[in-house]
């Protein structure tokens, strides 16, 4: 459910504010650099206040030398804890609480600073470098540094819209509101916001749409391509280097050559940022709630009593051909290419379709689908369960995937072992003629999975091909 319907507010589509999904983690993050860039009123010096933090981290850990026990390191490893901003209803989390960045992630943050400043990098122009020169630092990291140390702007961002929109707030305790550059620590205070009946009642803060993005401006991989570094490396440095770099390879070279992130983000400065209108072309990660209402709307299964596991079984593979039929027939490859059908949607969207129009089906057949359940050995895509003996586990691929094969003969048939399950479902999407080739034996191939396991999988394949579907208007 959607902030706006929980709280009946009328969009205009006009909206600077990011309606959130109060139900589960929408997979996009705060980028600190579009915060860097926000002509917002509200939030015009936060990215300079954000760098302040930053610099006295740097400060206190410079002071306390090669010390780890230094009252001033201590201190830092301290403030560096920033618990995952769940009110945001952002990121990665699979969870309704998450993890956030703990002690021991603190501590390995400030020993990463320590190793910049060993390098004689004494201060940073933007702090998402970091994520340039320490590994562990990925969207959802950056995400939830930027969310805490925006609290306060967030806090006044979200009560003014409530009260524009006559939303309801509860007093209620928000950790981390605010840092207390005094005394050097985070303060938690009790104020007016409103609150999430998904999250156990607590506090929802909104945020700008244009601060949003799939990933970082300032990456890793952007880093390495931008600069080109396996070329200037040869070229310019003299490295002996191989052309694939992993991140510690990327981390080192920064480290060591701080000169070239410097000249990366005077590049990433002059970037226009994507506006939020043309970041939902690129992703379903937020667009797939309301395509797959419509979906849902006109077109229903239905899914009838479910006696024992085999009808169970039955009915769960009907269900997924339901998925199959909307995609083939009913112009629903649509969704799984861009605007121009020149590129075709990853794992992600393809997931989070599926998941968007069986869910409510799911819902009213009292069954229970549930996203990238963890078996142990990683997560399950999903996992249909009515009662404890009906469980089905199925795992989605592209075919066009370099890893497709290793889904269906090893992580399928171990998760359902560990599972304890024997029946389960391989979902294939097919994008090109060039996939149809590749899976041409998946059957055979299945019978000799099923039997060597000891399990039952049922293969479905779906044509997401835009080149091969005949138009209504020709039948």
């Amino acid at each position: 459910m959607l902030f706006s319907e929980k709280f009946d507010i009328k969009l205009t589509g006009k909206e600077e504010w990011f309606d959130p999904l109060l139900h589960q983690d929408t997979l996009l993050f705060i980028d600190p650099f579009s915060v860097f860039k926000s002509k917002e009123k509200l939030f015009k010096n936060s990215y300079s206040e954000m760098m302040s933090f930053f610099q006295l981290v740097f400060e206190l850990i410079a002071h306390a030398g090669n010390s780890k026990k230094h009252l001033s390191y201590r201190k830092a490893e301290n403030i560096l804890i920033f618990p995952e901003v769940n009110s945001i209803c952002l990121g990665y989390s699979h969870t309704r609480d998450g993890s956030g960045t703990g002690a021991k992630w603190a501590k390995k943050l400030a020993d990463n600073i320590k190793t910049i400043i060993s390098n004689g990098i004494t201060d940073i122009s933007h702090f998402e470098e970091l994520g340039i020169f320490c590994e562990g630092i990925g969207p959802d990291r950056l995400s939830d540094i930027t969310a805490n140390l925006l609290k306060p702007q967030l806090i006044r961002y979200t009560q003014n819209i409530c009260e524009q929109h006559n939303v309801p707030m509860k007093k209620i305790q928000m950790q981390n509101a605010y840092f207390d550059y005094k005394y050097r620590q985070w303060c938690s205070e009790t104020l007016y916001l409103p609150v999430n009946p998904y999250k156990k009642d607590s506090p929802i803060l909104l945020v700008p749409q244009d601060f949003l993005n799939v990933l970082p401006e300032i990456n890793t991989d952007d880093f390495a391509s931008t600069i080109q570094l396996s070329e200037r490396l040869r070229n310019d440095i003299n490295y002996e280097i191989d052309k694939n770099l992993n991140k510690e390879t990327i981390s080192q070279i920064a480290l060591e050559n701080y000169h070239l992130v410097k000249e990366y983000i005077d590049i990433v400065e002059k970037r226009k940022s994507i506006n939020f209108n043309k970041l939902m072309k690129i992703t379903l990660r937020y667009k797939w709630y309301e395509l797959s209402k419509d979906i849902v709307d006109n077109s229903s299964f239905t899914f009838d009593n479910v006696p024992n596991d085999e009808t169970f079984y039955s009915k769960i593979y009907d269900f997924v051909n339901y998925y199959k039929d909307f995609i083939e027939l009913h112009s629903g490859y649509k969704l799984l290419w861009n605007d121009s059908r020149t590129n075709p949607r990853n794992e992600e969207d393809v997931q989070l379709l599926f998941k968007g129009i069986l869910d409510e089906h799911c819902k009213a057949n009292d069954i229970d689908l549930t996203r990238e359940v963890n078996q142990g050995k990683g997560p399950v895509d999903f996992r249909f369960s009515h009662g404890y003996s009906n469980r089905i586990l199925l795992e989605v691929k592209l075919a066009k995937n370099t890893k497709f094969w290793n889904g269906l003969e090893k992580q399928l048939p171990e998760y359902m072992k560990v599972d304890s399950c024997k029946k389960g479902i391989f979902l294939v999407i097919v994008y090109s003629e060039k996939d149809v080739q590749r899976i041409k034996d998946i059957k055979k191939i299945c019978l000799d999975v099923c039997e060597l396991h000891d399990v039952d999988i049922k293969i479905v394949s779906v044509d997401a091909r835009p080149d091969n579907k005949m138009s209504a208007s020709k039948l």
